[in-house]
């Protein structure tokens, strides 16, 4: 076990699962071959992983008080990740819930979100932590209708504040991620942090076509001394410090493809634990392709904790 301490902010929902024998047609009626709760949300997903990996790792986000919550509290609890800064909304409040479909002839998972109400973490939630407690803290980007894309700006800048006044040796680490395509705001994140996680999706909104392109065209928007991250599905991924040093690494397909339901959380997550022990950036995703590649062989995140990874 490290005895780092690693921070994911952002969703924790409660997906309900249906896997099917191929994708159903609009307006059809059919069996599913199996039907399942499970804890969602890239946060979520992510600092779960994290502690099956052997990090010390909390979730902060929010939650409502209702029955779905009771749910999140013993997933979370189950898998060893804290929740303890957690703000809780009482009544008139409803905890986001994907309902998703999963196609087990190749995998694709199609989600269909719903988050009604619930406030997302503010500046003023995220100043009651002592910062000095962690090593790296980690941000879903997620612009919502009640906390927009610059609620996110001011944490990572609270954060900045925190590493001036103390050593390069004190100083946490800080990611961001950037991943639905559809919204623009999200590129203000882009130098804020020092790694920064781009999706396929996002890219191609971009205009970008590979993983090697998307790297070398986002690091020219990223602070000094960051490094960006683009996992590109089948094809692995790719990453690119500020001195411009490109690597890449192959994916790692399970025998069997089973759901790949968290597969890009479990990437991040990997990647930022290999990263927190002090391996090098190649190193590091290539880990991430690693484990990723594992969990599609499985169902959820959970039968990480019993895989060996060299």
């Amino acid at each position: 076990m490290t005895s780092l301490r690693v921070m994911c902010v952002g969703l924790a929902c409660v997906d309900i699962v249906s896997v099917c024998k191929n994708y159903p047609e609009e307006d059809s009626d059919q069996r599913v071959l199996d039907f399942y709760w499970q804890k969602g949300g890239n946060a979520a997903n992510s600092s779960s992983v994290l502690s099956l990996l052997g990090a010390e790792s909390e979730y902060l986000g929010s939650f409502a008080n209702d029955n779905e919550m009771k749910f999140l509290h013993e997933d979370f609890s189950s898998m060893g990740v804290s929740t303890s800064h957690c703000r809780t909304y009482d009544s008139g409040f409803m905890t986001p819930t994907s309902i998703i479909i999963v196609n087990s002839q190749n995998g694709s998972r199609t989600i269909l979100h719903a988050s009604k109400n619930l406030p997302e973490v503010s500046l003023e939630d995220f100043k009651r932590i002592n910062l000095s407690h962690y090593k790296w803290i980690h941000f879903e980007g997620r612009p919502s209708f009640n906390t927009p894309t610059h609620e996110i700006v001011r944490m990572l800048a609270h954060i900045d504040q925190h590493n001036n006044s103390r050593s390069e040796s004190e100083q946490l680490q800080t990611s961001v991620e950037l991943e639905k395509p559809a919204r623009p705001e999200l590129d203000q994140l882009l130098d804020k942090a020092n790694y920064v996680f781009v999706s396929k999706e996002y890219s191609q909104n971009k205009g970008l076509t590979s993983k090697e392109e998307a790297v070398k065209a986002f690091i020219q928007k990223c602070r000094q001394g960051a490094s960006v991250i683009c996992a590109w599905g089948e094809d692995g991924a790719a990453a690119m410090d500020s001195q411009g040093q490109l690597v890449t690494s192959c994916c790692f397909p399970p025998d069997k493809l089973r759901d790949t339901l968290a597969a890009g959380d479990t990437f991040n997550a990997a990647t930022i634990f290999a990263l927190m022990e002090g391996k090098t950036l190649g190193e590091a995703i290539t880990f991430g392709c690693k484990v990723a590649g594992a969990k599609c062989g499985i169902q959820g995140v959970r039968g990480l904790r019993d895989i060996k990874f060299s």
